[in-house]
């Protein structure tokens, strides 16, 4: 019997019959230059529906010239049908079925993507997401957009398509008609919900009239929309309802707007957190429900489908993290799952740097198109020396293609700081990532020497075909008068456990380490989820109370930064959630700060060439890292081939750290 039999289960979407209940959801991957087709797209997801996801949805698609963006996938005109139809036959060749999910962003769109024009919408405003102002369509506009689903989603059908998806979420065009906020219109399709909802459900009949009874359509809607002033969870159920009605065989629910404060796919959103909102949508209608947003292990996606919620579950990012997430589940290897961890490096992060998706934990997603590892010419012996996440991938690329490994890891267990950090930062899936590399190491045999400290000799003594040095780096201790003594601490130290903070704390730094660790800081004493849970459950303090002590910690923080801004090295995706944090945790922050010296209880600085005096029981180094490179020229001058990564070699971030392991990983 299967460990996850529901997920595992078929299901029938109108006529389609989905071999099992693995969804991966149409996201933005940067693929497709000019909106065309390209051999990546086709890797991508011919890997994906190989490694046993039940639908693949493919999008946005562009339906018209005012839809969105350059490289979005697009079905705006008949002569895009020839490359959908080759990434559809691509993805039906390995079992999976396939939908388009029909794309316009409405006011989302910036006028840079659609040739300098203006956006259209429901109304007239300025985008809170593109700070860009929109028109408010015509009569005219409507029925003409609407008739650029219709089309768009024959060209679907025509491209061989199984099913396809309207995009009616996230507060792209279709949320923009429905919401009282950005909908002031006062004709048939403003005013009431009944009105508002009428846009999106002449969408559904257009689409269903265009390709026919038979084939499915769905509808991707938000569960609540996270926008002061929109819509809840209550009018998402009455819109699914009413979808339901217009046709649509299944609904996919998700949950905010892009301009939402609530994080919707960080690590602060729970395992599958919002997949309360398609359960309440699942209650009210018959069709089948899909829940989304963070469900990244095969347990976690059972559990959903045991407890009622949703009929599927879209597995979206845990897809780029590990193609074969399903295939591992449905053969009894779940725990060989690589994880994603809501890093947001790889995918949200290149995205709005205008760059195509690859992985912090898969370094060959975004090159599915290109060469696998060749097999070693003449396979030898390599040495790895360090067994964080650099390490770990090099001697598994190197391991597959058929050298002996031997990795040395000081350290008494693999991982990294990933296996220590994620816990302090409140980002528990990073430590995950050495659980799988322990496992993954195994099944390569790889021979893993752990607590055991290398030094050049010993290794010149194996005589190794190359090293490959991942000995990761040490916090940079700045020469501060007074920085020797006990409540100094650094940041490694105080998050490893190996020190404890007490009092009121200043932190040295206010890069994207300084600021996580005030942010560990300024949490210890705030009520945790449990205790806030306890006090909610048996309404032991009122909501306004609780709402303040979730956010109050027990000392005073302070963040000094030498830099004119803070933040260096936090994503793009998240800058937001790590300053709107601070700002509800009441750290200060202080710029272009230069500390002068320590003293027992205070700190002494110029801040803007003026000296000032800041409180501090504790202070915490947080000045960046060093590479731990002395062993390079060690072994360079007895005669080995050397090849350094990771922060040893100066990458600074998970992404690059496990991208340089791997790429050396493939060069011995």
């Amino acid at each position: 019997m299967s460990e996850f039999p529901l997920l595992f289960s078929p299901l029938a979407v109108n006529r389609l019959r989905l071999a099992n209940r693995i969804v991966m959801p149409a996201m933005h991957l940067g693929y497709t230059p000019e909106g065309k087709v390209s051999d990546q797209l086709v890797a991508f997801y011919a890997q994906r529906a190989q490694g046993g996801a039940g639908l693949i949805i493919v999008g946005g698609c562009v339906i018209g010239p005012l839809a969105g963006g350059g490289d979005f996938a697009s079905l705006k005109d008949d002569s895009d049908v020839e490359g959908m139809a080759r990434l559809a036959r691509a993805v039906h060749d390995h079992g999976a079925a396939i939908g388009a999910q029909l794309y316009h962003a409405g006011a989302y769109v910036h006028p840079m993507q659609i040739g300098g024009a203006a956006p259209i919408s429901a109304s007239e405003f300025v985008s809170p997401f593109t700070r860009q102002p929109c028109r408010a369509m015509s009569l005219e506009d409507i029925d003409e957009i609407q008739g650029q689903f219709a089309a768009a989603a024959r060209r679907a059908k025509e491209a061989g398509f199984d099913l396809v998806e309207i995009l009616g979420s996230a507060g792209y065009l279709i949320c923009q008609f429905l919401s009282p906020k950005t909908n002031q219109r006062r004709d048939a399709y403003g005013g009431s919900l009944e009105n508002r909802m009428r846009f999106g459900l002449e969408v559904i009949a257009r689409v269903r009239e265009a390709v026919g009874a038979e084939m499915a359509v769905g509808i991707r809607i938000a569960g609540h929309d996270f926008v002061p002033g929109s819509h809840t969870n209550a009018e998402a159920v009455r819109f699914a309802l009413a979808c339901q009605e217009a046709g649509v065989d299944y609904i996919n629910v998700t949950g905010g707007w892009h301009e939402t404060k609530v994080p919707q796919l960080s690590p602060e959103v729970p395992p599958a957190g919002l997949s309360y909102l398609a359960r309440e949508v699942r209650r009210e209608v018959s069709v089948p429900v899909c829940a989304s947003n963070r469900i990244n292990t095969p347990e976690l996606a059972e559990e959903v489908l045991a407890r009622g919620d949703a009929d599927l579950v879209c597995i979206g990012r845990g897809l780029i993290a590990d193609p074969e997430f399903p295939l591992k589940a449905r053969q009894g290897g779940a725990g060989l799952v690589r994880r994603c961890i809501a890093c947001n490096q790889g995918c949200f992060d290149q995205i709005l740097m205008q760059k195509p998706v690859i992985c912090a934990v898969n370094p060959r997603a975004g090159h599915e198109a290109e060469p696998t590892e060749a097999p070693a010419a003449s396979p030898g012996l390599v040495a790895v020396v360090g067994g964080g996440p650099a390490g770990c991938e090099a001697a598994l690329a190197a391991a597959r293609r058929g050298h002996r490994v031997v990795l040395f890891e000081q350290d008494s267990a693999l991982g990294g700081q990933p296996r220590w950090y994620g816990a302090p930062l409140h980002k528990p899936d990073f430590a995950s990532l050495a659980r799988y590399h322990a496992r993954a190491l195994a099944l390569a045999g790889v021979e893993v020497r752990l607590g055991e400290r290398v030094e050049a000799p010993m290794l010149a003594e194996l005589e190794p075909e190359a090293v490959i040095l991942a000995s990761g780096a040490r916090p940079l201790k700045p020469e501060i008068p007074g920085a020797d003594q006990q409540h100094v601490v650094t940041a490694w130290e105080l998050l490893q456990g190996k020190a404890r903070a007490r009092g009121d704390c200043l932190v040295i730094g206010g890069g994207a380490v300084g600021l996580e660790t005030a942010l560990f800081l300024a949490r210890r004493g705030a009520l945790t989820p449990e205790q806030a849970h306890f006090l909610t459950l048996f309404r032991a303090e009122s909501p306004e109370v609780i709402d303040r002590l979730v956010a109050r910690g027990s000392s005073k923080v302070t963040v000094l930064e030498m830099l004119p801004k803070l933040g260096r090295g936090i994503g793009r995706s998240t800058r937001w959630i790590v300053f709107g944090l601070l700002k509800r945790f009441g750290v200060q922050t202080r710029t272009k700060a230069q500390v002068q010296r320590i003293e027992p209880g205070a700190v002494t600085a110029l801040v803007d060439g003026e000296q000032h005096r800041f409180q501090a029981d504790t202070v915490v180094l947080a000045c960046g890292n060093r590479p731990e490179d002395r062993l390079a020229s060690q072994l360079e001058a007895a005669g080995l081939r050397v090849i350094t990564v990771g922060d040893a070699a100066g990458a600074g971030s998970l992404l690059e750290a496990v991208a340089q392991g791997y790429r050396a990983g493939c060069q011995v």
